[in-house]
């Protein structure tokens, strides 16, 4: 036991030296504890003393009442009985009081005249004599004792019943249970400490959260760290690869101008260049993410009309789309004075992916590209009737390094950071970009902004 005890010991010590901040939660959890079980304490302390002083001053009221008319009901049977009933009486409306006795002073000796026990009466009550004897050094008021009796809290209190000449003619004791009064504030005193054990509980729960916490804020770094050393990595990679490129493209070009080539060489050369441009375009996917996730992607806003930008993309990929048996169509309802605010290269960028993906997922049909006016904006929609894609793949769509999976789309390349690029860049130019697909009908992509005004 002591050998797993002490192991966790000094982690949590080890873990407190590197985070002082702990300290500061213990402090104000031993803080919150010690002022709970303070003000626990005063309330019973207060409670007790409240409850004490209330009966002292009932008992001493219901004393003083009751010696008033006593003196004139002692002397005869008749008043005996009366002061018998009205003991009973008062007993009746104060069910703590459990003795109530009356007693004449017979040659110094306390004789009972009336009781809630009946038999008491007669009797000499030696077992109060030195209560007696105490309050007949201030006759004018009443004199209470503390006892425990059967493990309660009771009060005895005594009055001096004098005549009319001052003089000692007798007393009223009563004796009052405190039972259930202690039983509400150990009731109390229970609910206290239960309140205690949930407030310990919440403080630790509070406490190892605040510990987790800590701890995230750690990995936190650490992963700020990771992803900081990864940019500056992507980034390093990137303009090193450029220089490998260069030179593969400028031996391909050297081979081709050095003289004929016979076509097993034009086949490698073509492949070359096939991968080259692959490889080119992964490093500028590159270079774009990092210098959007670094804030340093820069555009040249400038107030166009977009009709010949997009002609000018669109014919690029007439060719390659009819290689694939794929009509591509633009048409636009525009006048030629309608602009919009855009950087043209990053616009044509955008457009490229855009259409160039369409023609890539698409095995037959047409590819449409359409220009107009909605609104306060210029509306690109680019419509296809390629694979097109599920509900929960257009959620994941413009996603870094998503890249539909299906039997279909199997065999096309990518590495899954265009769209997210191409949203990037139009939303920098505070334009926006969504998708509308079908699965096995085609996909819409519809990029808008806001025409100048």
């Amino acid at each position: 036991m002591l050998d797993k005890i002490f192991p966790t010991l000094n982690r949590g010590i080890e873990k407190l030296k590197s985070n002082p901040q702990l300290w500061y939660t213990i402090f104000v959890a031993v803080l919150i504890l010690v002022a709970f079980i303070f003000v626990a304490n005063r309330f019973v302390t207060i409670a007790q003393d409240a409850q004490d002083r209330l009966v002292n001053v009932r008992l001493g009221a219901l004393q003083d009442s009751f010696v008033e008319f006593a003196p004139d009901y002692m002397d005869s049977d008749s008043g005996v009985e009366v002061l018998q009933s009205r003991i009973k009486k008062i007993s009746f409306g104060n069910n703590t009081i459990s003795k109530f006795k009356v007693v004449k002073f017979d040659n110094s000796e306390p004789v009972i005249l009336a009781s809630l026990l009946n038999s008491e009466v007669g009797k000499v009550d030696d077992e109060n004599s030195f209560m007696y004897g105490i309050a007949s050094t201030d006759v004018s008021n009443s004199f209470t004792l503390e006892d425990i009796v059967d493990g309660s809290r009771v009060y005895k209190t005594t009055r001096i019943i004098t005549d009319s000449f001052g003089d000692s003619i007798g007393a009223v004791l009563t004796e009052q249970s405190l039972s259930e009064a202690d039983i509400k504030i150990s009731s109390n005193i229970q609910n206290s400490v239960l309140i205690f054990i949930i407030i310990v509980v919440l403080i630790m729960f509070l406490f190892f959260r605040h510990a987790r916490i800590i701890d995230y804020t750690a990995l936190y770094k650490k992963l700020k760290e990771v992803d900081q050393l990864k940019d500056d990595f992507v980034s390093m990679a990137s303009h090193e690869l450029r220089t490998p490129l260069t030179v593969i493209r400028g031996y391909a070009e050297n081979l081709r101008e050095s003289g004929p080539v016979n076509e097993n060489q034009e086949i490698s050369l073509k492949r070359i260049d096939i991968a080259t441009k692959q490889l080119d375009d992964l490093v500028n996917d590159m270079l774009d993410v990092s210098r959007i996730e670094q804030g340093r992607m820069k555009v040249e806003l400038q107030e166009i009309n977009p009709i010949a930008n997009i002609s000018e993309i669109v014919e690029g990929f007439v060719s390659l789309a009819e290689a694939k048996g794929i009509k591509m169509k633009f048409t636009h309802e525009l006048q030629t004075d309608i602009k919009i605010n855009i950087d043209p290269a990053r616009f044509k960028q955008v457009l490229t992916n855009i259409i160039g993906n369409s023609v890539k997922y698409t095995k037959e049909g047409e590819i449409k590209i359409n220009l107009k006016k909605i609104g306060e904006d210029l509306v690109i929609r680019v419509s296809d009737t390629g694979f097109g894609m599920s509900a929960e793949a257009q959620k994941n769509l413009f996603t870094k390094f998503y890249r539909i999976q299906t039997d279909e789309t199997r065999e096309v390349r990518g590495t899954g950071l265009g769209l997210w690029i191409t949203k990037q860049i139009v939303e920098i130019m505070k334009g926006t970009i969504t998708v509308e697909s079908i699965e096995g009908v085609g996909s819409h992509f519809i990029i808008s902004f806001p025409k100048v005004k």
